[in-house]
């Protein structure tokens, strides 16, 4: 009889445990695929006044074009985290127009669309 209930509540916790995770998983995709600025910051973008490109940025990895050098990010509403080798880069993400800023407690850096 124990072992019967034990393997029953073994199972409930399996079970549970399995339901979690698929809710979290939508969860976080549902954030993903919703978030506006996802789709707003994709693209080659440069500094002003500069003829070449700085970096391209695509669904999962920013390019940066001196240093042939990928890197991934996450982006969780306005805060983008870039994950370099040596540290976590954090900024808040905001448009104005067709302006990239991003801003963290170092400055600011203002990015326009790379025309080609």
């Amino acid at each position: 009889m124990m072992i019967k209930n034990l393997l029953m509540f073994i199972g409930f916790l399996i079970s549970f445990n399995c339901y979690s995770q698929n809710i979290v998983s939508k969860t976080k995709h549902k954030s993903i695929a919703s978030n506006p600025l996802r789709k707003k910051i994709i693209g080659i973008w440069t500094q002003k006044g500069s003829i070449n490109a700085d970096f391209k940025i695509d669904s999962k990895t920013i390019y940066y074009v001196e240093d042939f050098a990928n890197y991934k990010y996450s982006l969780i509403g306005d805060l983008i985290k870039i994950y370099y080798p040596d540290y976590i880069y954090e900024g808040k993400v905001s448009f104005n127009n067709d302006t990239l800023i991003i801003s963290n407690k170092d400055g600011v850096g203002r990015y326009w669309r790379f025309k080609e």
